[in-house]
């Protein structure tokens, strides 16, 4: 019987399986594919010859750390240690890849030896790498060819495996090169340690502990500092997730609720048959959970195939290759069945209480009881007759309008949400470079994957100085650390006596004076309960607050602020900046000198700052995430509105069929069915708009979230809402057409 009631309502079945399964795949596909950044990253540097790694203490990542490679034959004095092998990680960007590692290693180092060579040979010379078995196919590349990276040609040697696909990504060079490509002279991310015996690991980290307390010193590949923001990653997989998850289960509910409605009569027998409540309510709810396993298996298949797709993506392919697991398909079904007993809930509830009578009288219309409706008849035709007739309809049903309102509106407030952020990210970057007292030109190094990786010479800033139409050159350096309840300490360094320093407004005590002081923003400030007077620890550094300041720039505001030395100190950069700063005397000439600085500097790339951000891979990547979210939303979101719009029609079949009798033509029909379902949608976009803003604002109250401040436009508003529109008008078109084309006779005799 319940694959029968479900098969009666083939389209309408088909619909709500599908909103299931694209909640499920989005479970699946996030799920796996986080599971598979957690994997690939926890275990880069994994190496089984490798029993301790030293590297920065409080580094966010083994990619931020930096170490004096001066520190090598300390380290390898100390008892009990056999060998040490320096390590350098950087992330850059090759021709046709957007991201890509590279490893650098002595390449007589048994570090060195974990890259299974599958094809040519290892590394011996100047200008080779070894092409991970990932990046070979990406570039469509093999042994002979040649790859640049930072325009700098390296001959392809070697074809290598590791088993882990980020690290199949990359590419792997010599100690010396990878340290002129990171731009990290004399520097290492790491020292991997093998000691004399394995038994002995225990105590050389307690003798390096007593002999560097300023190094983190851990066992194994040292990546457990990336576990953090890896959370961060996966608690931002499973917010995206949500919004498929919230969207489907309001899909179920709504068509649990239409079913039931449009059943009454055939209910109400069952209940006179001698059918008791608990008998009704098992079978809707039964209903509710067979519609949730199609669901859940179609979901499975659809978030492997999702996961399948984005691993083939080239250059992001490796990052976003996914892990299954028996738990996570486990996951996967138990969200679908999760949904379909929600959703089946309130239905079941409501049909089970229909008494016979009730049922077989029912006739369509307002939900409610009998007695409900004659007590309301006169005050509810004398409200609705003062409504617009498509506004009347929807008020007729008013569960599944508000059921429909919220579906679609959870897709448009991610829209909102997720366009709000990325927009008061570019208004945030474009307000730092662009602000007061911080230059006309921001220059950054080119090609560089991630604006915090940035490396320049000091010397340019200086060469860049001596043009005479600049007036000030102010370089800055950009750094990471992780505190307590703070993932993303942002550390910036600026000359205290730069003109960019100015930006920087002290709301409580001074500047700063002096090498062991720093100015601390008010987000972080809030967040680690700090003050004026206070002391923090930075990486391998104490320093004294003297200032909390306010920029209105959430990510500034949610770290501190250094002098130049010191931070380029801490953060082991000596002579190099991230950004310079440049003002120019004649605002005329700011084309004209960003445009000599990128002739002169070729590794260098010169923004107008108010446009800074807009010309960042960062942002572009940014955006390109939240368009593909922005994809989901809307599929989800149409689906729910063609859904309700066609159970609309089959519900409305019979008053259809009486007004074609009264002389109503097809387009009428036509054109009433795409005016409910715009109306319906505009509604939802109203909604979705406010639900929209208000997550961003509350999510912004959290002191370590400062830095998600949205930034709503009347422009964006506005295309949201003609995208919600939109999909009120593609939902609403095929259920109209169906419509249109019903007979008289067929619809009158519809039962």
């Amino acid at each position: 019987m319940i694959l029968k009631n479900l098969w009666r309502r083939k389209t309408r079945t088909l619909l709500t399986v599908l909103g299931i399964a694209i909640g499920v795949a989005a479970v699946v596909s996030l799920g796996a594919i986080g599971a598979g950044i957690v994997e690939s990253y926890g275990s880069i540097l994994s190496n089984p010859t490798t029993d301790i790694t030293v590297s920065q203490k409080d580094a966010i990542d083994i990619s931020f750390s930096a170490l004096d490679e001066d520190l090598l034959p300390r380290i390898q004095a100390v008892p009990g240690v056999e060998v040490v092998d320096p390590v350098v990680v950087g992330f850059v960007q090759s021709e046709n890849l957007p991201f890509f590692i590279v490893f650098g290693y002595e390449t007589d180092s048994l570090a060195i030896r974990r890259y299974n060579v599958v094809e040519g040979k290892p590394i011996t010379g100047q200008r080779e790498i070894l092409l991970g078995m990932k990046a070979a196919e990406d570039l469509k590349l093999g042994v002979g060819g040649t790859v640049r990276l930072y325009g700098v040609p390296y001959q392809i040697v070697g074809i290598y495996e590791t088993g882990q696909a980020l690290e199949e990504g990359g590419g792997v060079v010599s100690l010396a090169e990878a340290q002129e490509i990171a731009s990290k002279p004399r520097q290492v991310n790491a020292f991997q340690i093998k000691t004399r015996r394995p038994d002995e690991a225990d105590a050389v980290i307690e003798r390096l502990q007593t002999l560097f307390p300023d190094l983190s010193i851990s066992k194994g590949s040292g990546n457990s500092a990336a576990q953090e923001w890896v959370g961060m990653i996966q608690a931002m997989a499973w917010g995206i997730a949500a919004i498929a998850i919230i969207v489907g289960g309001l899909g179920m509910m709504n068509t649990m609720v239409m079913s039931v409605f449009e059943r009454t009569r055939e209910i109400g027998v069952l209940r006179a048959l001698g059918w008791r409540r608990g008998r009704v309510m098992r079978l809707i709810l039964s209903e509710a959970v067979v519609l949730s396993i199609l669901g859940g298996l179609l979901g499975v298949l659809l978030g492997v195939a999702l996961v399948q797709a984005a691993a083939s993506m080239p250059g992001y392919g490796a990052l976003m290759t996914g892990r299954y697991s028996a738990g996570l398909f486990a996951q996967g079904m138990l969200t679908a069945i999760l949904l379909g007993t929600v959703g089946g809930i309130y239905p079941a509830w409501w049909a089970s209480k229909l008494t016979p009578i009730e049922a077989l009288r029912y006739e369509g219309g307002a939900s409610g009881s009998s007695r409900r409706r004659k007590k309301s008849d006169e005050s509810a035709a004398a409200s609705a007759s003062r409504l617009p007739p498509a506004l009347r309809d929807l008020g007729r049903r008013k569960v599944r309008t508000v059921l429909t309102v919220l579906g679609i509106g959870v897709g448009v407030a991610a829209i909102v949400a997720l366009n709000g952020i990325s927009e008061g990210m570019i208004q945030q970057l474009n307000q730092f470079a662009g602000g007061s007292s911080m230059g006309d030109l921001t220059l950054m190094q080119r090609g560089v994957p991630d604006m915090s990786l940035s490396a320049i010479d000091e010397r340019v800033g200086r060469a860049i100085g001596g043009m005479p139409e600049v007036e000030s050159v102010s370089g800055m350096v950009l750094g990471f650390s992780s505190q307590p309840g703070m993932p993303f300490f942002i550390i910036s360094g600026l000359d205290p006596n730069s003109p960019a320093m100015r930006h920087f407004t002290v709301a409580e005590g001074r500047h700063i004076q002096r090498p062991n002081e720093m100015l601390l923003g008010r987000a972080a400030a809030n967040a680690l309960k700090k003050g004026v007077g206070d002391t923090m620890q930075v990486l391998n550094g104490s320093y004294r607050i003297v200032g909390v300041f306010e920029t209105g720039v959430g990510y500034e505001e949610s770290g501190g602020v250094f002098a130049l030395s010191e931070a380029q100190a801490i953060l082991n950069r000596p002579r190099q900046v991230s950004y310079l700063l440049v003002d120019v005397r004649n605002p005329q000439d700011v084309e004209y000198v960003r445009q000599a600085v990128e002739q002169r500097f070729e590794d260098v790339k010169a923004s107008v700052s108010t446009e800074f951000a807009q010309n960042t891979d960062d942002i572009q990547t940014l955006q390109s995430m939240t368009g593909a979210i922005i994809l989901m939303a809307l599929i989800v979101g149409g689906i729910v509105i063609l859904n309700t719009m066609i159970m609309t029609i089959y519900e409305r079949t019979r008053e259809i069929g009486t007004l074609r009798a009264l002389g109503w033509r097809k387009r009428r029909i036509l054109s009433t069915v795409v005016r409910e379902a715009v109306l319906l949608s505009a509604l939802a976009g109203v909604a979705g708009i406010l639900m929209g803003i208000g997550m961003i604002e509350l999510a912004a109250l959290a002191p370590a979230a400062a830095y998600l401040q949205g930034t709503f436009t009347s422009q964006a508003l506005a295309e949201t809402m003609v995208i919600a529109i939109g999909l009120g008008v593609l939902g609403g078109l095929y259920p109209a057409w169906r419509a249109s084309r019903l007979s008289p006779v067929e619809a009158l005799r519809y039962e």
